[in-house]
């Protein structure tokens, strides 16, 4: 396994300050991001996917009447149709898609604690084998669950938006350019990301990734 999956959240941002002046500049800003590491689970993925191209507040709301219909356990969610999370509020595709993953899980074709023992081209590679899983969904589970801190979910909206910040920018960079300019940050790119949501938190609300 890779180094970099043993480093803290602290340390990691701390690394790509010495590679960035503008990231150490905003470390003195703003501090540190608090931790929003969570464990290689079914929950943790099936949170993810919830959280696809919607509020944080949202998805947050999304996940607590789920857990409140007692649906967040793997051997009872891959069992159901996905009318019975449609009714807490799931698109009938995140609905699949969720019980897509449980199915997968519970038949011994995902293993996670397999995967966590994976370098991040690998784990990127089967997790977006399965469907509903894109890379940014992968990249975050990489990020938050596994701890990679070189993932790079750079289509990522609101990161864009504080990459224009912490560079001055003209304009929101697209997605290639993001990937251009975090070049530099390899292989502390997830770090870089934690960094731009946290300075994007402190502009504007619901921005904290899921």
């Amino acid at each position: 396994m890779s180094k970099l999956f043993k480093l803290t959240m602290l340390q990691a941002i701390d690394e790509l300050g010495e590679l960035d002046s503008d990231i150490k500049r905003a470390i003195a800003d703003y501090g540190y991001p608090s931790d929003k590491m969570m464990p290689p689970t079914f929950e943790t993925i099936a949170r993810i996917i919830i959280g696809q191209q919607i509020s944080k507040h949202v998805a947050e709301a999304l996940w607590k009447r789920l857990e409140e219909q007692k649906l967040t356990n793997v051997q009872h969610i891959h069992s159901l149709d996905p009318e019975r999370l449609m009714e807490v509020g799931l698109s009938r595709r995140k609905s699949e898609y969720i019980i897509g993953i449980a199915q997968a899980i519970t038949d011994a074709r995902l293993n996670l604690n397999w995967l966590s023992q994976q370098d991040g081209e690998k784990i990127q590679q089967h997790l977006t084998s399965y469907r509903g899983v894109g890379i940014w969904t992968a990249d975050n589970f990489r990020l938050f669950a596994l701890q990679d801190f070189d993932a790079w979910p750079g289509g990522d909206l609101a990161l864009q938006e504080a990459m224009k910040t912490l560079k001055e920018l003209p304009a929101r960079p697209t997605h290639s350019e993001m990937n251009y300019l975090s070049q530099t940050w390899s292989p502390y790119r997830g770090a870089g990301a934690l960094m731009l949501w946290h300075l994007y938190a402190k502009t504007k609300r619901n921005s904290q990734p899921v």
